[in-house]
């Protein structure tokens, strides 16, 4: 291993050769020029040659000294962003989340306010986005996402698996008895078109395959590209839906919506989330790390 010289006599050489002077130096530093001047000599013998040399009343860098100089000062910026930002994070109250949109209405924005709210945190961001961000880039802190793409993280875990279960508004379920599955042949279904990436998910013909009920003959329907906007039509009372637990849990728990029937089907894949390595380095961050995984296990699939 290399003999490195004592970083405080680096430190004060680069302050040195910066401004040029012994004594400028020291007021930079809060020190006394004698100290300045020892630091100098303790890294000259450290290194065996000569740094700095007297001009009349001033001082200038040897060759070596100006060389010296040249490479340590990147070295020390570098060292001193590295503080700049441990210190940053470590003072930071401000997080950047990012989660699929739906999850993001649906679930997650909700509890976060309740979060801080009770955390008093000043500041948080939510990105409801549907593209992966660079999460190890920096570009936010946490994420929440589905599937598969949980690999493309450095850190990550699994939060839960979420289903999905029938719900409809009590004004819907007002209009006739729903005492057997097939029942909701003749009612208004909602859809979600979950598109190419989430084909895997549950939709009407696997809950009805499920419950052994062929779903030929469904009546029209309507359909959405997005679960959030199913759920609000659902809610409005203009249908049932197959929503995913997660997001219809504070409604169903309102009285919003009821749910119409106990059989449910689990998702495919598992929710994470997945994090950047400075986002636990601040103690809202780790705080955020730990309260949304307790979330998470509110929301688990309860199993067969």
């Amino acid at each position: 291993m290399l003999n490195l010289p004592p970083l405080r006599a680096v430190q004060v050489f680069e302050t040195v050769g910066r401004l040029g002077s012994v004594s400028r130096a020291a007021e930079d530093l809060g020190v006394s020029p004698g100290a300045v001047t020892q630091q100098v000599h303790v890294l000259e013998k450290h290194l065996k040659v000569r740094l700095v040399q007297r001009t009349g009343r001033g001082i200038e860098l040897t060759t070596w000294g100006a060389l010296y100089l040249q490479r340590i000062s990147a070295g020390l910026e570098h060292l001193r962003k590295a503080q700049h930002d441990v210190e940053r994070a470590q003072r930071s109250n401000h997080l950047a989340i990012s989660a699929i949109s739906s999850l993001s209405v649906k679930w997650l924005g909700p509890l976060l306010l309740a979060w801080n709210a009770e955390q008093g945190v000043a500041s948080v961001a939510l990105d409801a986005n549907d593209a992966e961000p660079r999460v190890d880039a920096g570009e936010v802190d946490f994420r929440v996402s589905y599937g598969a793409r949980c690999h493309g993280y450095r850190r990550y875990l699994r939060l839960f698996k979420d289903y999905v279960t029938v719900v409809a508004s009590p004004a819907a379920l007002s209009k006739g008895a729903m005492r057997h599955p097939r029942d909701l042949l003749r009612k208004p279904l909602l859809w979600i078109d979950w598109g190419y990436e989430y084909a895997g998910l549950p939709t009407w013909n696997d809950w009805f395959d499920s419950v052994g009920v062929s779903a030929q003959r469904m009546q029209a329907s309507l359909s959405f590209a997005s679960s959030g906007i199913a759920i609000d039509a659902a809610i409005a009372g203009h249908g049932f839906a197959l929503a995913q637990h997660s997001m219809v849990a504070s409604s169903l728990k309102s009285g919003a919506l009821v749910c119409v029937f106990p059989q449910v089907l689990p998702l495919p894949e598992d929710y994470f989330l997945a994090w950047n390595s400075a986002a636990l380095d601040k103690p809202v961050g780790a705080a955020f790390h730990a309260w949304v995984i307790a979330q998470a296990r509110r929301f688990e699939y309860p199993g067969p």
